[in-house]
């Protein structure tokens, strides 16, 4: 009988709750206040469920743990948890786990290579593994609706401007000015990015995620592969390697 792994990925915004068969996610769902009685009604029809991971950033409820820890083989991931590369960030216990599930997604498609993860969410986060395998860290800069609300926020009389894809080199008034400034720096600086990390890793392998991926993925010069949910990707990867470490 095939068995299922349900992944969890608890943002402060949404919380996604997603069911994977080896590598692929079969159904995902995003609730904005999760519950024990929301998640076992999702969870009502998947009885083939052997094992699950917890990623989250929200203080979760002690009666989803506790279920979660009697129902199934669970992990609550932590900087303790062991990983399919080495982290050899500088402070683990800080690194966000996004930025370190995002990396272990990205390097599960390209492993042995050197891979550059470009999260573009409420940040836009760069992480590098290495072809042997080994995590760095790379950098955090605000994504673009921090940059719209720094501007008009810090600013006497600067609007709130939505983003989008149409924005011109030169803006002919307030709005296409910030949009023009935006859009095409942070544009600039994700390919100035990529351009230094080239130069330092051989035959770099690119991967981009997140909500705010689709206002860049044809601005960025260098060849990228796509990936949506890479986070849940990741921690699907991590559940699998502790799998195989206790013979689940």
């Amino acid at each position: 009988m095939k068995k299922y792994r349900l992944i969890l990925d608890f943002g402060n915004t949404f919380q996604k709750v997603s069911i994977f068969s080896d590598n692929e996610i079969l159904i995902l769902k995003k609730f904005d206040g999760i519950t024990l009685i929301k998640l076992k009604k999702f969870l009502s029809d998947y009885s083939d469920i052997s094992s699950c991971i917890l990623s989250s950033v929200i203080e979760t409820p002690i009666d989803i743990i506790n279920w979660l820890n009697e129902s199934y083989f669970f992990i609550k991931l932590s900087h303790t948890t062991p990983i399919p590369i080495e982290n050899k960030y500088g402070s683990p216990e800080t690194l966000g786990k996004d930025r370190l599930a995002a990396a272990i997604g990205a390097y599960s498609f390209y492993q042995n290579q050197n891979v550059l993860s470009i999260d573009m969410g409420t940040a836009i986060k760069f992480d590098l593994i290495t072809n042997k395998g080994e995590y760095l860290g790379g950098s955090i800069s605000p994504g673009l609706y921090l940059r719209f609300k720094a501007l008009h926020t810090f600013t006497a009389k600067l609007p709130l401007v939505d983003y989008n894809n149409v924005h011109e080199l030169i803006g002919t008034n307030t709005e296409t000015s910030i949009l023009s400034g935006v859009m095409n720096g942070a544009i600039g600086e994700i390919n100035a990015f990529i351009e230094e990390y080239k130069s330092h890793y051989s035959d770099l392998k690119i991967i981009i995620s997140g909500g705010e991926s689709i206002y860049f993925e044809r601005y960025i010069k260098n060849h990228i592969f796509a990936v949506s949910n890479l986070v849940l990707i990741g921690l699907n990867e991590i559940l699998i390697f502790n799998e195989q470490n206790y013979s689940i």
